[in-house]
């Protein structure tokens, strides 16, 4: 496992919710559409702001893994951007069921979200765990 194969997962993650995106629209047009519900709006809203912030917080909570490393970098970086992948496609959902435009903006947000989780250099190093070689002198 490396960087160059944690930049390729992390574009497929933001490429996939775009195509869904690009689908909905294509065919929402004929589904029947349930009345905009605020609530919905609000579930949405906080579930996204939720998973946002666990996106930040829950991945240096994961352990080391025996398979090394680079193996925990991965993990810990997969952890974050399925948590803003998947906060992105349920405003996409209920956008589709409630025609309420307001969800793309919630949607937005959760991309940008994992944009901002882009695998540079940097965030890989973050999230390596301590080199065991090196603790012990």
């Amino acid at each position: 496992m490396n960087r160059h194969v944690a930049l390729l997962v992390w574009s497929s993650t933001l490429v996939v919710p775009l195509f869904f995106g690009a689908v909905a629209e294509a065919v929402r047009g004929n589904a029947p559409h349930l009345p905009a519900n605020g609530l919905l709006f609000w579930i949405t809203l906080v579930t996204s702001a939720i998973c946002i912030v666990l996106s930040q917080v829950a991945p240096s909570r994961v352990p080391p893994v025996p398979a090394g490393r680079e193996a925990t970098a991965f993990i810990r970086l997969v952890a974050g951007w399925a948590l803003c992948e998947g906060a992105a496609f349920f405003p996409l959902v209920a956008w589709i069921v409630t025609d309420d435009p307001r969800l793309l903006g919630v949607c937005a947000v959760d991309l940008v979200a994992l944009v901002l989780l882009f695998p540079s250099e940097a965030r890989w190093e973050r999230v390596l765990p301590p080199d065991p070689l090196q603790a012990r002198r």
